[in-house]
């Protein structure tokens, strides 16, 4: 079976089968870079490239190029620019996950899709971007849609009893989606890489451009201080309660439960009128600058040199060169998974590559051991 690619990209992933358990993986990810279409062009061309380039995460996209040229430009990026630009990711970020979970997660679990918070979202999401009080009324409505009454994403759900109670009782249709996956989740998927934590930012923001210019396949195969990271919800919510990742085993479950939380989280603050704490770092030097930021799928870095006015080099390291890594955590949570036909086994692979990132696309080609 081959999955349809769409142009940003794709993962293929191979593993060997030995019709019970799989014994090896291979993922390699190949996805375009905007520097062919940006070389010798103004920097301010990028704004009007990279967002079309990447639909995915548009909103990222932009306010990283946007970073990227006002840090170039100023040598700064202003307070009241971060606090706009985090209020967009918001948003970007509480419409994937409703996408996410309301349509990708219930078509897997086989039951109806949620989607009537994400329409009155893509209806209304200028709207909510100017208008806080709009976006509060939508946020608690979804809240009390999606969560149920009681308990609150701002109560239970940091409390781990509370929230083994609400997962375990309640007819939240949250809470319903999460009792169908646990059983095809919980233990698969496993990975002991580290989650890429705020600490690590700025440490790799400042080697990052070195990196990518030594090395012109370093944006295929990240690393940090020698260590391939997962980036994403798990990372960012590593320490809440109810993860429990005392071990730092994370698996397919950890990883979904995580965005069911986030998704309470960030309706939560706008409920509240809070900011959203987002990270955005960025350093310029010699003819360079590099920028990166939390977008849904975790870390996006963005790195332009420029040389007599125009763009010589532009790369970004995404997080899917992270999470798609050939010794990163898809590769190894695909080994050792076991089933009991190829067609069950593809199910279980899909489930995975979803739980660590629900945009990507994949092929998989299966070889007999």
């Amino acid at each position: 079976m081959t999955t349809p690619i769409p142009a940003e990209g794709r993962v293929e992933l191979r593993i060997r089968w030995n019709g019970d358990a799989v014994t090896a993986a291979t993922v390699q990810s190949h996805r375009p870079q905007p520097g062919r279409l940006l070389r010798g062009q103004p920097p301010a061309q990028a704004l009007a490239v990279i967002p079309r380039l990447f639909s995915l995460c548009g909103d990222a996209q932009a306010v990283a190029v946007e970073a990227l040229l006002a840090l170039r430009d100023r040598g700064a990026i202003d307070a009241g620019q971060r606090a706009v630009w985090a209020g967009r990711i918001r948003l970007e970020f509480l419409r994937e996950h409703l996408w996410r979970l309301g349509l990708d997660w219930t078509r897997m679990a086989g039951s109806g899709p949620l989607a009537d918070p994400l329409r009155a979202l893509l209806a209304a999401q200028e709207r909510f971007a100017a208008d806080p009080e709009a976006a509060r009324s939508w946020a608690a409505d979804t809240l009390r849609a999606l969560f149920g009454s009681r308990p609150g994403p701002g109560t239970a759900m940091q409390d781990p009893d509370g929230f083994g109670r609400w997962l375990s009782r309640d007819s939240a249709p949250l809470a319903a989606l999460l009792r169908e996956l646990a059983p095809r989740l919980q233990g698969r998927g496993v990975s002991r890489a580290p989650l890429f934590g705020a600490t690590d930012l700025q440490a790799w923001v400042a080697q990052a451009p070195a990196r990518l210019q030594a090395d012109g396949d370093y944006h295929w195969r990240p690393d940090h201080e020698g260590r391939v990271f997962e980036m994403g919800p798990l990372a960012r919510l590593r320490a809440h309660p109810v993860l429990a990742l005392a071990d730092g085993r994370a698996d397919a479950w950890h990883r979904v439960l995580a965005r069911v939380l986030e998704l309470g989280q960030g309706l939560q603050s706008l409920v509240d009128e809070k900011p959203w704490p987002h990270a955005l770092h960025g350093e310029t030097a010699l003819g360079q600058a590099v920028v990166a930021l939390e977008m849904v799928r975790g870390v996006l870095l963005h790195w332009v040199q420029v040389e007599d006015g125009r763009i010589a080099e532009y790369r970004i390291v995404a997080p899917t060169e992270w999470n798609f890594h050939p010794q990163g955590p898809a590769a190894q949570g695909l080994i050792g998974i076991r089933a009991a036909g190829e067609a069950a086994l593809r199910e279980q692979v899909a489930l995975q590559v979803m739980a660590l990132d629900p945009c990507v696309q994949h092929q998989l080609e299966i070889a007999d051991a």
